[in-house]
């Protein structure tokens, strides 16, 4: 037996939203009490960009005041989208094409359903490659059920 994952089985379904004229101390506020890495910027109903921990951190030794600045001014763009249900060999393949840390999932009406990071794929790979080299070592008998 194989375990097929997808790109939604390993992703954040909790997706956090700001918008694109928010200030940067609320973006960051956001972060801290959500305990969270990335923040998806919106105008209206459209994707915009995308925040990270990072965009945040290169943003220190500006000398603008975090209440100066706006969400739009720090985001990374473009942000890169893929469907839901993308394999994760796929997966790998944008991770690696694209030279981003976070993919935004979209489903079947282009709605956001949730948000994978690099290492969460890693993660994943690295797990299915030791199953795999479990799977040969114990034979395949061996996880068969024996009732």
């Amino acid at each position: 037996m194989t375990f097929v994952k997808k790109a939604y089985d390993i992703a954040r379904k909790k997706v956090f939203f700001c918008e694109a004229n928010e200030t940067l101390s609320n973006v960051a506020r956001r972060f801290y009490t959500n305990n969270i890495g990335s923040i998806i910027v919106k105008d209206g109903e459209q994707i915009k960009g995308i925040i990270t921990v990072n965009d945040l951190l290169r943003q220190y030794p500006n000398r603008e005041h975090p209440k100066m600045l706006l969400a739009k001014n720090i985001m990374s763009r473009p942000v890169v989208t893929t469907n839901k249900d993308t394999d994760l060999e796929e997966l790998a393949e944008m991770f690696d094409e694209q030279g981003v840390s976070r993919l935004i999932l979209l489903d079947d009406k282009k709605k956001v359903v949730g948000v994978v990071r690099d290492i969460a794929l890693y993660k994943c790979l690295k797990f299915h490659r030791y199953d795999k080299k479990t799977r040969d070592v114990f034979g395949r008998n061996y996880f068969n059920k024996l009732y």
